[in-house]
């Protein structure tokens, strides 16, 4: 018979195994290194988002900084010119009590966004406005146009606006979601920026006619519109009530739940500065905030909203409004129900109108028919609208940098690698430690002798280095490295960067296997859910690679027998060679073959990269570190060779017909 002390020894035993059941289940939670790496980073943004508040003055002060990196993270940092907004009304609809009239205006010269605007018939005084911005349905205001229609109808201007590629406005808003068109994150483009800049041009119109009263502004809308809530709420104080519905949740659970695979790109900013959606509450407070929200709603989920509105509330708390902030849900799918609703309503009765009144009546159940609403005859915008390619000039990028003088050059690298340090790779340390490694060898053949090392380049990212060590030649030795390639099968004695050829009186050769290769190797499906939420969290796929490629440098770099170090990049991986280079000046020489030659189409992306320059510009940033071409040089890099010539520094740009030489 076991005794008592054996027993509760084995229960001890039992809970111990559980427990460490429950941890190693918990570890691999995720289906890769990769995304439990995003995960984490994810969790780091969510759970530092106004986390610890200042005091009240203090943060007054912070304020206007904070909104202008809002704003830039938009890209509306500076804000575009307030240009003619050509209103053109093309329609009256007089329903007794209440008057549609049908717009459109341009918010961007050429740029037509489609519009419907509600009023009472009989006005008296100054009313409040409120502007309605459409969600994702199809049909835009004509799916929403009881809401609008509802305030037309109780004391309101209501001015509903179709969304980019809803309803009757051109433009596309699916550009990495759909097309993968991954250079928008290069650009620091996201169409949420021209969402709100819409609705903020729509509030200059609206301030402009002489029925609304200028100081009394609200905005709500539903799903995507919710989004623009949001946004225009925390980019422009001059909305006085902002209820966003069906559109709050956080970073994290956007990507531990992977509910971005459900959104399209004007759900999200270009996270510059790794915010969340609480530190756009913080720059709309203390002005009446409501949260409308589903339980049931796939994409945004109870335990991301209410922590949000929670966060929030601490901060309407130190201002000592903590009436003006409110969160209301119902056990329903994603969508409004009557209970949002009537909650709605009586958050603008009160806040916007100043009314008492307790508001009861609902939606009305008798829509326009579509034709009755339409701005266009053909219910499309005119044949030259710019809005289709509005994604291509939103955001000013710089012309190629002029090169007139050494002197003059040096001074535009300093501040362009300031530039790149703030804007593209925050998120790498500007001192990258040696990692803790293991390494072990791997035999030799031929002429080489193989070491592999294995390291994490951020908490859980494991990567290993594949080292090739020339058996002849002098010591130290040279080391050209570089990322393997996602679609080389394996990186067996060293090779999968393509820069195994070299001669191994020459030196070394490296590979290392950056994340989504080798080791790391990740699926079609979760490199794309991958690659659009990185920069949700304020990186990039191509960003981290270069993190993994610098960490491994540096573990390569304090071994003895190593000397200097030469980088080398093939196709797509020749971005991470050049920014690599960039960031760490010890690099002593760049090699590039194949090279990938623009951030555009698709290329290679790096959180606003182009507003610094295209790859052909930032690779001249490099000088005066020798470049070598191996096979030829790509016609754009011309521009590369043509700095370094002016600079007095041509020789230091060279090509090669092989490797080896």
């Amino acid at each position: 018979m076991k005794t008592r002390i054996q027993c509760m020894m084995m229960g001890v035993a039992i809970f111990i195994c559980l427990d460490l059941f429950v941890l190693r289940v918990h570890a691999q939670e995720e289906p890769t290194m990769l995304y439990s790496c995003l995960v984490r980073r994810a969790k780091e943004v969510s759970s530092q988002s106004i986390f610890e508040l200042p005091p009240i003055d203090v943060w007054k002060k912070q304020l206007p900084e904070k909104r202008r990196k809002w704003l830039e993270m938009l890209g509306l940092d500076p804000l575009p010119p307030r240009t003619d907004l050509k209103v053109k009304i093309t329609g009256i609809v007089d329903r007794g009590s209440y008057v549609i009239e049908k717009l459109h205006f341009q918010p961007i010269p050429g740029c037509r966004i489609a519009c419907n605007l509600y009023r009472p018939k009989e006005i008296n005084g100054k009313l409040p406005a409120v502007i309605y911005v459409c969600g994702h349905a199809g049909r835009g205001k004509f799916h929403y146009q009881l809401h609008p229609r509802w305030f037309g109808e109780h004391g309101y201007v209501s001015m509903v606006l179709d969304a980019i590629q809803i309803g009757e406005n051109g433009g596309f808003h699916h550009g990495t979601y759909r097309n993968q068109w991954w250079h928008w994150y290069s650009q620091g483009y996201s169409p949420a920026g021209v969402e709100v800049w819409a609705a903020m041009r729509a509030a200059d119109y609206l301030q402009s006619r002489p029925e609304v009263d200028p100081e009394r502004l609200g905005i709500t809308g539903n799903s995507g519109g919710g989004t623009v809530s949001w946004f225009t709420g925390a980019a422009d104080p001059r909305f006085k009530v902002v209820v966003p519905s069906c559109q709050t949740g956080n970073m994290v659970q956007h990507v531990r739940d992977r509910t971005i695979d459900g959104h399209c790109d004007c759900t999200y900013w270009v996270n510059t500065y790794g915010w969340d959606f609480p530190d756009l509450a913080s720059l709309i407070a203390p002005r009446p905030l409501m949260v409308c929200a589903a339980t049931e709603d796939v994409l945004f989920r109870p335990y991301a909203f209410r922590d949000l509105v929670h966060r929030a509330r601490q901060l309407y708390i130190a201002y000592g409004c903590e009436d003006k902030i409110e969160l209301v849900e119902a056990v329903t799918p994603h969508g409004y129900s009557p209970k949002t609703r009537i909650a709605l309503f009586n958050w603008f009765e009160k806040h916007l109108k100043g009314s008492d009144r307790r508001v009861l009546d609902d939606l009305a159940d008798n829509p326009e028919k579509d034709e009755d609403l339409a701005v266009y005859k053909t219910m499309k915008p005119p044949a030259g609208d710019r809005l289709k390619d509005v994604d291509k000039f939103f955001i000013p990028l710089p012309d190629p940098p002029e090169v007139k003088s050494k002197a003059q050059w040096q001074k535009h690298q300093k501040a362009s690698l300031k530039k790149l340090r703030e804007l593209t790779f925050r998120q790498i340390p500007k001192t990258i430690n040696v990692p803790a490694y293991t390494c072990r060898r791997e035999g030799r053949g031929g002429s080489h002798e193989y070491r592999t090392y294995e390291f994490e380049s951020e908490p859980g990212m494991l990567i290993r280095a594949r080292l090739a060590i020339p058996m002849d030649g002098p010591r130290p030795y040279p080391l050209l490295i570089g990322a393997m390639r996602p679609d080389v099968r394996s990186p067996f004695c060293a090779r999968g960067a393509g820069n195994e050829g070299t001669n191994p009186k020459a030196g070394g050769f490296a590979c290392v296997e950056v994340r989504g290769t080798g080791g790391g190797s990740i699926g079609p499906g979760i490199e794309w859910t991958a690659r659009r939420a990185y920069p949700i969290v304020g990186q990039s796929f191509y960003e981290r690679k270069t993190l993994d490629l610098l960490s491994a440098i540096q573990v390569l770099r304090h071994e003895t027998n190593i000397g200097d170090i030469v980088v080398f990049g093939r196709g797509a991986e020749a971005a991470i060679a050049i920014y690599a280079a960039l960031l760490d000046p010890g690099i002593s020489e760049i090699v590039l073959q194949d090279p990938v030659t623009t951030h555009w189409d698709s290329g290679p992306e790096f959180l606003n990269a182009l507003k610094t320059g295209d790859l052909p510009h930032n690779l001249a940033l490099a000088f005066p570190r020798p470049i070598t071409f191996v096979g030829k040089m790509p016609r754009a890099y011309a521009w590369t060779k043509k700095c370094y010539e002016t600079c007095g520094a041509g020789d230091n740009i060279r090509t090669v017909k092989q490797l080896q030489n």
